[in-house]
This record gives C-alpha cells, sequence and structure tokens, in this order.
C-alpha cells in the first residue's frame, strides 16, 4: 500500500473513530474537551507513530471550525481532493445532470450506407465508458478498485469494459452507416489531455474508456521458471503486450513492471512486459496506464464498429 493509501486509511480510521464513538452529535461547548480527547487516543495508536494528521470539523450554521488539528501545517491532500471536485460539480450541474457522448460525421451518408467522411467521437469529460453501468442505473464499484493494481485484492468491474463503446457503435450501425470513407477520430478538444493523475499514474484526457486502464492479470505458471500467463481486458490491437515475465519461488512478491513501452508510428503501443509470479498463489491484476486514451479509444471505437458490421 502506498504512503499516500495509507494517510487515507488513517484518515478515515480518525473519522470513523470519531463518529462511532457518538462525537459527531454534538460538537460544541462540553463535548469539544471529549472531542479531542477521543481524536487524541485515534491518532496516538502505534500503528500512527509515522503519521501525521490535519483535522477540522467546521459547522455550517455557524460557520466556523468547532474543532481543529494542526490547523495551519501544510499536507498533500491527495485523494480527498476530489471532495472538493465532486462538491463543485453537484453544485454546479445538481444531482441530476448527465454526461452525453456524442458521435458526429463530417460528410454526407449517400443512399448506400457509406459515409463520405469521417466518425468523430466527441469527448465530454464523461468517466463512465466502461462496464460501471449497471441495467438499474447505477454505477459499479470494487473495494480495491483496478486502477490500484498489482494487490491480490485489486478487482475490475464484472462485465465488458467496452460495454459503452459497443453500444455507441451498434447506434452508429442503426442510422444507416455501413462503411466509413474517412477515418474514426476522437476531440479532445474539451481541456487538453495528457498529464498523468499522480495516485494512479493514470492520464487524464476528456475521453475515458475504461478509465483509461488496460488490466492485465498475472498467473504463475506450473512450476519456477515458467512463463507467467496474461490475461488482457480489453483486448485490442491499441495494445500489444510481449511477455517475459516468469514464475517466481513460492514466498517471492508479484511484480509485473512495463519494462519497454514503445509507440509504433500508427500511435499504438508494444509493451515489454517483464518481472515475476509467486509460485502457487492466486493471480493478481495489474493496470496498464494507457498512455494515449484518445487513440485508444479511437482504436476500440473503430474495432466495436466493425463487430457492429460497420466497415
Amino acid at each position: 500500500m502506498t504512503r499516500i493509501r495509507r494517510a487515507r486509511w488513517a484518515a478515515l480510521a480518525v473519522t470513523a473513530g470519531v463518529l462511532a464513538g457518538g462525537a459527531a452529535a454534538g460538537l460544541r461547548g462540553e463535548s469539544l474537551p471529549e472531542l479531542a480527547r477521543r481524536i487524541q487516543q485515534i491518532v496516538s495508536r502505534p500503528e500512527f507513530r509515522h503519521g501525521a494528521f490535519g483535522i477540522e470539523f467546521y459547522d455550517l450554521d455557524a460557520a466556523a471550525p468547532v474543532y481543529a488539528l494542526n490547523p495551519d501545517e501544510l499536507f498533500t491532500p491527495a485523494s480527498t481532493t476530489k471532495l472538493v471536485t465532486e462538491g463543485a460539480a453537484l453544485a454546479l450541474l445538481g444531482p441530476e445532470y448527465r454526461f452525453h457522448t456524442r458521435v458526429y460525421r463530417t460528410g454526407r451518408l449517400a443512399a448506400n450506407g457509406v459515409l463520405e467522411g469521417d466518425l468523430v467521437l466527441v469527448g465530454s469529460g464523461d468517466p463512465n465508458l466502461s462496464g460501471r453501468i449497471q441495467p438499474d442505473g447505477t454505477l459499479a464499484f470494487e473495494n480495491e478498485d483496478h486502477s490500484y493494481g498489482g494487490s491480490v485484492e485489486t478487482r475490475a468491474v464484472r462485465g465488458d469494459p467496452l460495454l459503452v463503446i459497443r453500444e455507441l457503435a451498434r447506434q452508429v450501425a442503426a442510422r444507416g452507416i455501413q462503411r466509413v470513407a474517412g477515418a474514426v477520430r476522437v476531440d479532445t478538444s474539451l481541456f487538453p489531455e495528457g498529464a498523468a493523475e499522480l495516485g494512479t499514474g493514470t492520464v487524464i484526457s476528456p475521453v475515458i474508456v475504461n478509465d483509461n486502464i488496460i488490466d492485465v492479470t498475472a498467473r504463475p505458471g506450473p512450476v519456477v521458471g515458467a512463463p507467467v500467463t496474461l490475461d488482457v481486458s480489453p483486448a485490442t490491437a491499441y495494445a500489444r503486450f510481449l511477455n517475459h515475465a516468469i514464475t517466481g519461488a513460492p514466498d517471492s512478491r508479484p511484480e509485473i513492471r512495463w519494462q519497454d513501452d514503445r509507440a509504433r508510428p500508427d500511435g499504438t503501443r508494444a509493451v515489454t512486459v517483464s518481472g515475476s509470479m509467486p509460485l502457487g498463489k492466486p493471480p493478481v491484476l495489474f493496470a496498464y496506464a494507457v498512455p494515449q486514451p484518445s487513440r485508444f479509444a479511437a482504436v476500440a471505437f473503430a474495432e466495436a464498429l466493425r463487430e457492429a458490421g460497420v466497415e
């Protein structure tokens, strides 16, 4: 577990311990010393001896903090920053807002079903071009999400990671398009693509297919020194994995590395995989963060179009 994630869980432990003790029922007056005592009991635990804590409870009615611990210290906020982002989105867009990912054509659609131009998938910032969407409209998540690869607890959500991309391709075919004379393109002009998210290393982009991750599940072979088996999902022409990973001793650590990751002239990737998996141990999911999400999306969409009967 990374240092950032340890800090996150430590903060959650403090919050959970305080709330479970009932201190959240009232944070004014005589309850404040008791609140401070309970927090100090938690942060003084031996497992947190290398940790640093900054805590504040804010009273919305009084518009003022009622408790603070190390309020003037500077901390790396890490994943808790998402609370500000999501809070702003809820305030500005509202809880009923839905992202819409659109596909446009740039040329004339002839009577014979030939599109005399390009198909353009426009990235809208929709974070769920994936298999997370459930039949009832809710989103599926795992406790140890696939973006945090490398642990036996890591899981991808069940189902097809290209669920939405394939549905978009079927909708294109249903509009009568049988062949695209031009190219399949992805418009990422909404905001710049390319910065890496610091917690997971995934690349930020207006188009987000399967969280801009390819799931690579590594399984040890039958004997020490045997090749490791790699299961890739989604399997697309965007990335080809050359497997050099081997099976290690039973007491070794699972470690899969992208030793060499090269761009081909067409923007797809050639990835050399090294490392090892311990003999007799369960498979582990590792996350390959795609370096260019727009190219990944274009390849996946083009393949889905072919599956739907669009040449």
